[in-house]
């Protein structure tokens, strides 16, 4: 023991002066991303097919479709070139200057090798060897494409150079979920393990900094499953609710068309139990006045405000200034309330229950909605109400998309679309929107998913990527 103790004293006064060293000498590292158009199947390539497409041993980069070359500006072409240690092959890599390779055309066509503060909405990352570089878990002493700026020594530790243009400190992940409703089929599988459903797809949930979820069916005591297949009237089980505290559940939607179907009591019930877990919800609430308050969070000096609504028929939202439930969309105070909020420097998040159709592309009276308060302000729009995939629309500043599918409801066998979902990782940074990665599940039963394998999320992503929209880079 004593022996362990002295070795742990001695490694952190070694670290300790490796740091001063690499300090004093005034270097640091510089954090380079791959990025590529919006639009691309490709998520992951290997650091080993990169170096061998950067030397031209390689033709193309494996399973990128005959990607022809790779831009970098001229400004950040010599430290990229000390990270491979070698000259480039002049046919695989270009480099412009900063002003020609920001333009529309390359923004829409070429992949590029660019500093992590220059990360922008419309441009996918690519990860390496399984690396994410907006992930909140990203490692950047692993991460292959660091260069090393300013004068070191041969024994100078790295690993203890600061990192100047990536602080973790100033990320946020937002996980934003579609369709949640514990009941019927779902329910009979949580009856047996009430964790069932997210087994498989738990982890990046569990590592969101802030989780939304949306719960369209409230918690009732004498909840009866068997009840549910008679009609369209839900509820669930308070057991239940041991999954949305199992996977991290930061925030809750309230404005699912089901919140009311067993009246007041369950909607009260539903609230308490949400209070005494200590998850603020929005949407929804005691009254109309509460449901449509924004709600405010902070995560690493990013400040949001959650808002959503119910767009649908006045039926489906039973909060008023008496009742409690999910509420009825007031488009004019919405908006209102946008504008308000980024006049504070306050990122608007809005999540509509809207109309449903089962297919890829948003009917006009939905589009109008997202849309408007997309003009109004809101960087995230996003549709909890489908049982789909559907289309997104992506810009500089903000990301609409208009249905994600479902997170745990029991449809897997309904159309070969409802067995399909997305979640969405939305990433910020210092009070900017940096990106949006498009996680993609498939449901094997009513209950239980799983990340999907490759072949099917190409299948799924260029089936959306068809009709979606990246402001003035899509056709």
């Amino acid at each position: 023991m004593k022996k362990n103790l002295l070795r742990l004293a001695f490694l952190i006064v070694l670290a300790m002066t490796s740091a001063v060293k690499a300090q004093d000498s005034g270097a640091y590292r510089r954090i380079y991303a791959i990025s590529a158009p919006y639009l691309t199947i490709t998520d992951d390539i290997s650091f080993e097919a990169l170096h061998c497409f950067w030397n031209g041993a390689c033709d193309t980069l494996d399973g990128t479709d005959g990607i022809a070359d790779i831009l970098i500006s001229e400004e950040e072409f010599p430290a990229v070139k000390e990270i491979f240690g070698e000259e480039p092959a002049k046919n695989h890599i270009q480099s412009l200057s900063k002003t020609n390779l920001y333009t529309d055309f390359n923004l829409a066509n070429a992949w590029m090798i660019i500093p992590f503060e220059d990360i922008e909405p419309r441009r996918k990352i690519i990860t390496i060897d399984g690396a994410d570089v907006l992930y909140n878990k990203f490692d950047p002493d692993t991460w292959p494409l660091t260069a090393v700026i300013g004068e070191i020594s041969e024994d100078t530790d790295i690993t203890a150079l600061p990192v100047s243009n990536r602080d973790a400190s100033k990320l946020t992940n937002l996980v934003l979920t579609g369709v949640t409703a514990m009941v019927r089929g779902t329910a009979s599988y949580m009856d047996l393990d009430p964790l069932y459903p997210a087994s498989l797809i738990r982890e990046p949930l569990i590592d969101a900094d802030i989780l939304h979820i949306n719960n369209e069916v409230p918690f009732y005591e004498r909840c009866n499953i068997q009840e549910h297949y008679n009609g369209l009237v839900f509820c669930s089980k308070p057991s239940y609710m041991a999954l949305l505290e199992d996977i991290g559940t930061d925030v809750l939607e309230l404005d699912g068309d089901h919140f009311g179907d067993h009246g007041d009591e369950p909607v009260y019930q539903t609230l308490d139990i949400y209070d005494e877990a200590g998850i603020p919800y929005y949407g929804g609430g005691h009254n109309k006045q509460e449901a449509q308050q924004p709600l405010l969070m902070s995560h690493n000096g990013n400040r949001f405000a959650f808002l959503g609504c119910n767009g649908k028929e006045l039926g489906y939202a039973t909060a008023s200034d008496e009742r409690p439930g999910a509420v009825h969309c007031d488009m004019n105070l919405l908006k209102q309330q946008i504008r308000e909020l980024r006049k504070q420097g306050i990122i608007p998040i809005v999540t509509f229950q809207h109309l449903e159709v089962f297919q890829v592309r948003a009917i006009d009276e939905v589009r109008e909605d997202f849309e408007g308060v997309r003009d109004a302000g809101a960087v995230i729009i996003s549709g909890s109400q489908s049982h789909i995939p559907m289309e997104f629309d992506v810009s500089s500043t903000n990301f609409i998309h208009y249905g994600l599918g479902n997170l745990f409801f029991d449809q897997a066998f309904f159309l070969p679309e409802t067995a399909e979902a997305f979640i969405d990782r939305h990433v910020f940074y210092d009070g900017r929107y940096l990106n949006t990665e498009l996680l993609t599940i498939r449901f094997t039963n009513n209950a239980l998913s799983h990340y999907m394998d490759p072949a099917d999320r190409a299948q799924l992503l260029n089936r959306i990527f068809k009709i979606s929209e990246v402001e003035g880079l899509s056709e």
